[in-house]
């Protein structure tokens, strides 16, 4: 796919070869690097095992060690490492190759399929069975790895025995949990600190549980007698067997913990007129808001703030589907942050249509101008350009870690201006 890779604050280059990635890095230049990053990885087990540290993990004492290397040895030492990764990210020569800008990788193909190392990709794979150690959209399934790591060759299959899906490709690969926690983080900044409007972002949960939260918190600032409207904005899955993610917005008065003072549905598609996650979410709000008898349900103040972006899959192949709903829906709480501080007598009285347009204003990486997407291809483009520096910042957290893994303590609900932790 030779097109311009247009990110924003990346500058755009003109590609014309097939032999050149739209980020402009060419395929000879990521082979050379993929080529020398293996011939680290592969040092680096060698001194493991020279060591004397793998002596007993190996099959067989008599065996190659040369053949231990390139089959089993990298999953021999994430099996009986704790800090496997930790240590790997420790050579110099495997954390650049590891955290190297998207202007370094050649994209192979209209999929935007990343050409990674061997190895690259074994340490990726290996890594995602391990809670806390995934790097997002850079591993395969569990069900599509062999049992050194290797993402399984579905080219030299029949074709029909390949059930292609969405895990297969880096474009299509779902938001994991560690993306969606790195998001949670610069959400919970850009609402710290506020101006006028408390503000509140909650990104733990589900939709409902979400939903939950906002009114248990709401009911804590009434027993502080913190009686000011209150900001709370959500960035969560619907369901846990509902992977699409969305975004709400919510006002609070603590007299009224019940009764949102208003509410705002953010959905990232709208082909009909009507989001297609509308009515679950009327049914989910009133069901954490049930009102007496005789009184309107809270869903009939309920407004749309929503975004047609997200294209629709009908007819679409599966490398080109648009699974990219939790940069969508970050991106309009961001911006949606952003006017609660500079305008809140918008979030207070004004009407959705300004907020949406006040929202898209504030959203350049897919907003020309107010309510004006740009191009399907451009943002196509920047949210692989999204995809693969959430997985370089997963990467610069796991080199912050210590090396032996501390149980996390049980999250609970606060009440803060900064924001609402949830129970894991």
């Amino acid at each position: 796919m030779n097109v311009a890779f247009r990110m924003p604050l990346e500058q755009a280059r003109l590609i014309g070869s097939q032999q050149t990635s739209p980020t402009g890095c060419t395929k000879e230049e990521a082979e050379q690097a993929n080529l020398a990053f293996d011939a680290s990885v592969k040092q680096f087990l060698r001194d493991w095992i020279d060591h004397g540290t793998a002596l007993s993990h190996l099959p067989d004492p008599e065996s190659d060690v040369d053949e231990f290397i390139e089959q089993g040895a990298l999953r021999c030492f994430f099996k009986h490492r704790e800090d496997a990764f930790q240590q790997l990210l420790d050579q110099e020569a495997i954390a650049r190759h590891l955290l190297r800008p998207i202007t370094d990788v050649f994209f192979d193909s209209d999929a935007y399929e990343p050409l990674l190392a061997r190895y690259e990709r074994r340490i990726y794979n290996l890594a995602a069975h391990r809670r806390h150690l995934e790097v997002p959209f850079r591993y395969s399934p569990p069900s599509r790895q062999e049992a050194d790591g290797d993402t399984i060759d579905y080219s030299a299959m029949p074709a029909d025995q390949v059930r292609e899906d969405i895990g297969m490709y880096f474009g299509t690969r779902r938001s994991d949990e560690t993306a969606l926690t790195i998001m949670g983080g610069k959400l919970r900044q850009e609402a710290w600190p506020y101006t006028h409007l408390p503000i509140h972002v909650v990104t733990e949960g589900y939709m409902e549980e979400s939903l939950r939260a906002v009114k248990m918190a709401t009911g804590h600032l009434q027993e502080k007698e913190d009686f000011r409207l209150h900001c709370f904005l959500i960035h969560r899955r619907h369901a846990a067997d509902d992977r699409h993610l969305g975004a709400a917005l919510l006002l609070m008065n603590p007299k009224e913990p019940n009764q949102p003072h208003r509410v705002i549905f953010c959905d990232t598609l709208n082909p009909g007129g009507i989001p297609p996650w509308w009515h679950k979410f009327k049914h989910k709000l009133d069901t954490v808001f049930p009102q007496p008898e005789g009184y309107a349900p809270v869903s009939d103040r309920l407004e749309d703030g929503g975004v047609n972006l997200q294209r629709l899959h009908d007819g679409v192949p599966v490398r080109h589907q648009d699974i990219d709903c939790a940069f969508y829906s970050f991106s309009m709480v961001r911006a949606l942050i952003g006017v609660a501080k500079l305008a809140p007598h918008v979030i207070l009285h004004g009407p959705a249509e300004k907020i949406v347009g006040m929202m898209t204003a504030r959203m350049p990486e897919y907003f020309v101008l107010p309510n004006q997407p740009r191009d399907p291809v451009l943002v196509r483009e920047e949210n692989v350009w999204l995809r693969w520096n959430t997985g370089r910042e997963a990467l610069k957290n796991l080199k912050r870690k210590p090396a032996v893994e501390v149980p996390m303590p049980q999250m609970v609900v606060e009440t803060t201006p900064q924001a609402i932790e949830l129970p894991a």
